[in-house]
């Protein structure tokens, strides 16, 4: 059975319950058997009371994000994250494959590429700002 430990006036117990039955008990203290004989009273018994674990319910609900209109040279965010910089600025040319910004996501760094050649028409994003994914970060338009 259990060993417990107890102070009692400043000294130190071993105490181990080695028999219980009814209203006797054999307890052994520091090594030596101990027979106690419980009192019986009439006091209620005290039941702890548990209620039922509620879960909580999480109602997500995802809204809809406005569609993303994309031309053929627009540069889209592949995952969700953080611009860390922008590579290039606006009248910039660019070829197909060009790195144009560094991307942060999952603390990994991803150069995200031109998708098309052309002059860089338009930055839709700043450095430092958070960006989801399809979102569009960089038009790149047709050359003169």
């Amino acid at each position: 059975m259990k060993t417990y430990k107890m102070k009692i006036n400043g000294e130190k117990y071993d105490a181990r319950i080695k028999k219980y039955k009814s209203d006797q008990v054999i307890v052994e203290v520091n090594g030596i058997d101990y027979e106690i004989e419980l009192e019986k009273t009439n006091q209620r018994k005290t039941e702890i009371v548990r209620s039922k674990k509620i879960q909580p319910v999480l109602d997500v609900v995802k809204t809809p994000s406005k569609p993303v209109v994309a031309s053929a040279g627009s540069v889209l965010a592949p995952i969700p994250g953080l611009v860390l910089r922008l590579l290039v600025k606006e009248g910039d040319s660019v070829n197909a494959g060009d790195p144009v910004l560094i991307l942060e996501a999952m603390k990994m760094e991803s150069e995200i590429a031109s998708t098309a050649t052309g002059i860089i028409s338009k930055i839709s994003v700043k450095e430092g700002a958070s960006v989801q994914e399809g979102e569009i970060l960089i038009e790149v338009g047709a050359e003169g």
